[in-house]
């Protein structure tokens, strides 16, 4: 059976759409019957077009600003697009209600629609901004109830970082931990390693490029990984150095190792040293105890902007598969989910598929573009 924790794809999205559904229905049902019956008792069919054009209003305050300049602008601190994009949908807004409220003057039996098109009559098409009146009327008609439930969002997005910000920090502690325990000077190591490359390169390449590679993955370990973000060919030919190793460590088993890559991955970035757990994992549970031919198989796809990363590997048959499922899914896999879910929460797919002969693990994550 798989274990499938997505985000993405699995019923999470799917619960996630009804709840909207559902809430928005509830909101629709409340402006209808008791915000509009109460300020405008015209006729139904005034009530109706106001209802509708209140609810899509609403709707599309909220996604379009909560989903799309939020996250790129406020939450980035740009605030001078940020501030255009208000501008925009101020207008935007003002412009629906002014051609609104002309249509429901021609239809009106009542006073207050006819009291309202005079506003907005008198302060013209452009009257969201030379018009103090009627642009607060617009405004207060159409943003009140956006306002809230964006407000509402920002304070949820602020707990969320904050949360994310404490694993982080306690990832990034435990990180520094283990490091300061096994320091090693890193200048002292990277001298001592060019020094035996160059004396060794003319009598043995095989194991003068073994040096160059351990000193690839030293060098990227200790420099590269203390950013936020790495570009995504580095952390693949991070990959393929840790493999270009174990495959002279297990020359003289039967051991095959495959690693295939396919897409372009450059002009990407992602988190460093996300990957690898996956692959040490293989090698840790999948190759160790083996009495005949085990494999591991590791492929890489980029794809507009994501990433499929996959990694299989036999299981040894003396080992039960009860056994070899709780090893590979072990403290490394867990804190491979918790960084996933604090760095990037909804973009990423994990899947982990165990059987009786192999172990497989699949990420399908979205990566952003390098700056």
């Amino acid at each position: 059976m798989s274990q499938v924790q997505s985000p993405l794809f699995n019923q999470t999205m799917f619960r996630r759409l009804i709840k909207h559904i559902l809430l928005w229905a509830l909101f629709s049902y409340f402006m209808r019957y008791f915000v509009i019956d109460i300020f405008y008792k015209d006729n139904s069919l005034v009530d109706n077009w106001l209802s509708i054009s209140l609810i899509i209003q609403t709707i599309s305050i909220y996604y379009f600003l909560g989903h799309y300049v939020f996250p790129r602008y406020l939450y980035n601190f740009s605030i001078v697009p940020f501030t255009i994009w208000l501008l925009v949908c101020h207008f935007i807004i003002y412009e629906s209600n002014y051609l609104l409220f002309y249509y429901l003057q021609q239809i009106n039996i009542g006073p207050r629609v006819e009291r309202d098109w005079q506003l907005f009559h008198h302060a013209s098409w452009y009257g969201c901004f030379s018009n103090g009146a009627a642009a607060f009327f617009s405004s207060f008609y159409s943003f009140p109830f956006a306002i809230i439930l964006l407000t509402i969002q920002v304070v949820n997005a602020i707990i969320d970082l904050r949360t994310k910000n404490l694993l982080l920090e306690k990832d990034k502690l435990n990180l520094e931990l283990d490091f300061l325990k096994s320091q090693v000077n890193p200048h002292f190591l990277f001298n001592t390693l060019n020094s035996v490359y160059s004396r060794i390169f003319d009598t043995d390449e095989k194991a003068a490029d073994l040096i160059l590679r351990l000193s690839e993955l030293m060098r990227y370990n200790l420099y590269e990984t203390s950013l936020p973000k790495i570009a995504l060919d580095k952390e693949l030919a991070y990959i393929q150095n840790y493999l270009g190793l174990e495959r002279n460590r297990l020359s003289d088993r039967y051991v095959v190792i495959d690693y295939e890559q396919s897409g372009t991955p450059s002009g990407y970035q992602i988190t460093p040293l996300l990957l690898i757990t996956f692959v040490e994992n293989a090698f840790k549970h999948g190759i160790k105890g083996a009495t005949e031919t085990a494999y591991v198989q590791v492929s890489a796809d980029v794809t507009a902007g994501q990433l499929v990363f996959r990694v299989e590997n036999s299981i040894p048959k003396k080992l039960p598969v009860g056994e070899s499922d709780k090893k590979s899914g072990g403290i490394g896999l867990g804190n491979v989910r918790r960084r996933l879910d604090a760095l990037y929460k909804d973009n990423y797919e994990l899947v982990v598929t165990p059987t009786e002969n192999t172990y497989e693990v699949m990420l399908i994550i979205q990566v952003e573009v390098l700056p």
